[in-house]
């Protein structure tokens, strides 16, 4: 148990957000492309319904926070923190719309 220092738990931490983020991103764009097939839709008209775009934009946001980790320059953290912030937008947006949706 002496050897629990050698591990950077900090870097293991950033290392899971990004790879939970691609993983959100392929199941939505799997589920995506499913439930076009199912309803007779277009895959570029069913990623862009609100649910889809935000869950996307969800992975995305987790992806860039997990590279944001591994970044040493501080123009590569300005990079991924603005892209984070970019893509967080883009959910709260995406969420707008679908409870607009639902309240419908």
């Amino acid at each position: 148990m002496e050897n629990l220092d050698l591990i950077d738990w900090r870097m293991v931490g950033f290392a899971a957000l990004w790879i939970a983020g691609l993983a959100v991103i392929l199941s939505a764009l799997g589920f995506a492309i499913y439930h076009a097939t199912a309803q007779g839709r277009r895959f570029r008209e069913e990623i862009s319904r609100p649910g889809f775009a935000a869950a996307i934009n969800l992975g995305l946001m987790t992806f860039c926070l997990g590279q944001l980790g591994a970044s040493q320059a501080w123009w590569e953290t300005t990079l991924w923190i603005a892209l984070a912030a970019s893509f967080g937008g883009y959910v709260l947006a995406a969420l707008g719309r679908l409870r607009l949706e639902k309240s419908l």
